[in-house]
């Protein structure tokens, strides 16, 4: 692929075609860079640089680009704009969906490669970032909690209340303010009644849900062993009355022998000193399609699931 002369230096802002003129860009010269792939039209009327294509807040600036004022950007690329990934560790190689939710009252156009949702928007749930229109964070967790995969809504949900950015329960009263018979509704109230602001990774969450989901009890996320101090034990999850707890050991930190033989001295020093069971399952259990997460804690708590596959 060869770069074209106007794209050989530093890379252009996102444009449209009516901009050609005053970048001084022949349609010819636009129409040999589409050819040849150094610039794509990720929108109708919007073009971009291939090497900036998948950049959020180029994509965030081509629906801007694409919609002016009748349209602001949401859902899972607003969540990033704010600083929290919204896919699933297999999405991780795409690039953000170009959404936006329609200004009431405003007319916004239907673009190929542009995802316009219709729904009710305040101008309370309005910010600017990057001098770009967004939902705010408050209206992104609530989006994201409907119509996430279940596993990330509450992922998402749980790394911005972590934060201290959004209160769950507080939250969760707005949801009475839609009509009635919105769309996936009843999985962002699940959502948020299960937020956790303690959890501190993904996979917590992951876990946390593949356990309520089968309907075993809730666990509480960060117990302290014996008790909040310095030098403590801190558990990821877990039944206190039980003294039984699930962890999550994520690839990046758990792989190692040198760090297998320390969880495994630290899980034998919580059962030998103070009668604690602790259970570790990884990402590929957590995500995978079998029953492997729910059995490893049916047999811990000594209860059957109440489902036959994952739920998600």
């Amino acid at each position: 692929m060869t770069t074209p002369s106007w794209l050989s230096d530093e890379p252009p802002h996102p444009f449209r075609y009516r901009d050609l003129t005053g970048l001084g860009i022949s349609r010819r010269a636009l129409a040999a860079s589409l050819r040849s792939g150094a610039m794509l039209q990720p929108v109708t009327g919007v073009y971009v640089d291939a090497r900036l294509a998948d950049d959020a807040i180029i994509r965030a600036q081509v629906i801007h680009l694409a919609t002016g004022d009748d349209a602001v950007v949401a859902r899972g690329l607003a969540a990033w704009l704010h600083g929290f990934d919204p896919r699933a560790p297999h999405e991780q190689e795409r690039p953000l969906a170009l959404e936006c939710v329609a200004v009431p009252g405003r007319r916004t156009p239907d673009r190929r490669g542009l995802i316009t949702h219709r729904d009710r928007l305040p101008d309370d749930d309005v910010t600017t970032i990057h001098g770009i229109a967004v939902t705010t964070i408050e209206r992104t967790v609530l989006d994201t909690s409907r119509f996430l995969a279940p596993h990330m809504g509450l992922a998402v949900a749980d790394a911005i209340a972590h934060a201290g950015l959004v209160d769950p329960v507080e939250l969760l009263t707005r949801y009475d303010e839609w009509p009635p018979r919105q769309r996936w509704m009843a999985r962002g109230k699940r959502c948020l009644d299960l937020c956790e602001p303690d959890t501190e990774s993904y996979g917590e969450s992951w876990t946390r849900l593949r356990i309520v989901d089968a309907g075993f009890p809730r666990p509480r996320p960060q117990i302290w062993v014996p008790e909040k101090r310095p030098g403590a034990y801190r558990l990821d999850m877990g039944w206190e009355e039980l003294r039984k707890a699930i962890e999550y050991d994520g690839e990046a930190d758990h792989t190692s022998q040198e760090a297998q033989d320390h969880d495994d001295a630290r899980r034998d020093d919580l059962r030998n000193r103070y009668g604690w069971t602790v259970w570790p399952v990884r990402k590929g259990e957590v995500l995978g399609h079998d029953m492997a997460v729910e059995r490893a804690v049916g047999e811990l708590l000594g209860l059957e699931p109440q489902i036959r596959k994952r739920l998600w």
